[in-house]
């Protein structure tokens, strides 16, 4: 995994991402706008951590004690978090521009 990639992409997909929810968020009505937020962040979260396709082996299986299981898991958290950190800082970025230009 080609991690400077990985930043770019995620760094391009936040602020396109956040400079169209800040334009919607000031057209939209709040109770629109707060459906679109949380469904969207529910479904990036989900895709970071791979469980768009839902793989109920790969959930149940640190709970059956596979000690190299955990800890490939705990990778992948880390990376996880790691990306949508840097996603959430260029979303917010993008949807602060998207709020002025739609002014």
């Amino acid at each position: 995994m080609d991690i400077v990639a990985l930043l770019g992409e995620n760094i391009t997909q936040g602020v396109f991402i956040g400079l169209i929810i800040g334009v919607v968020f000031q057209l939209a009505s709040k109770t629109i706008r707060t459906i679109l937020i949380v469904q969207f962040v529910l479904i990036k979260w989900l895709e970071a951590r791979s469980i768009l396709v839902i793989d109920w082996h790969r959930l149940t299986a640190g709970l059956v004690g596979q000690r190299e299981f955990a800890i490939q898991e705990a990778q992948s958290m880390f990376d996880s978090l790691v990306e949508m950190g840097i996603f959430g800082g260029s979303l917010a970025l993008g949807f602060l521009i998207g709020r002025r230009l739609s002014k």
